[in-house]
């Protein structure tokens, strides 16, 4: 009963740690996901902004080539400051995420080789006492004759020793014929 107890305690620690993992893993996920939609939508801000900045450059290029070349500089250094920075942060997001998954990941095949280990452990045991309770049981078994000659042979404690009554007509058995039949206990 205590095993059972214990495996069904195991196995819901396990559950519990298997959805808790679960759960951390698909918020990062979503997380994720949340990140490479704000990448998009900034990239394609970022093209958008880009597309304004050719009209404008196209615009400006009919004056003259120095003027073209302060406003490119003007409108597209913001966007590329912009655009490195976002870049940075998102990619320091998946890097933290990826660590954080790795790190989940590792507590969860330590605790799957912690409750193996531990089972290891118990199955160990419980094949010892069983090993050991056999031999037990095996010594018993092996007794029963004995104690159930005994019980139904006329003797009786004399002492330290115990006394027989002896059928003198039985057969002697033993290397020097020492050894002879004890006779049937009288039934009350």
């Amino acid at each position: 009963m205590h095993d059972s107890a214990l495996s069904t305690e195991l196995l819901s620690s396990l559950q519990g740690t298997i959805k808790m993992q679960s759960m951390l893993l698909a918020k990062s996920e979503q997380r994720e996901a949340r990140m490479q939609a704000e990448f998009e939508q900034r990239m394609q801000s970022l093209q958008h902004e880009v597309g304004q900045a050719q009209q404008r450059i196209e615009a400006i290029t009919r004056n003259a080539s120095s003027e073209i070349a302060r406003q490119a500089r003007e409108s597209i250094a913001p966007v590329a400051a912009d655009y490195g920075r976002s870049v940075s942060e998102t990619c320091n997001q998946l890097r933290q995420a990826g660590r954080m998954v790795w790190l989940w990941l590792g507590a969860a095949v330590g605790t799957l080789l912690l409750v193996l280990l531990v089972g290891w452990a118990l199955l160990g045991y419980y094949r010892r006492e069983i090993s050991a309770n056999k031999e037990e049981l095996q010594r018993y078994e092996n007794a029963v004759p004995i104690v159930k000659a005994f019980y139904g042979s006329d003797i009786e404690l004399c002492g330290d020793r115990l006394c027989a009554n002896v059928d003198p007509r039985g057969h002697k058995s033993g290397d020097k014929g020492q050894y002879q039949p004890v006779r049937s206990r009288p039934q009350p």
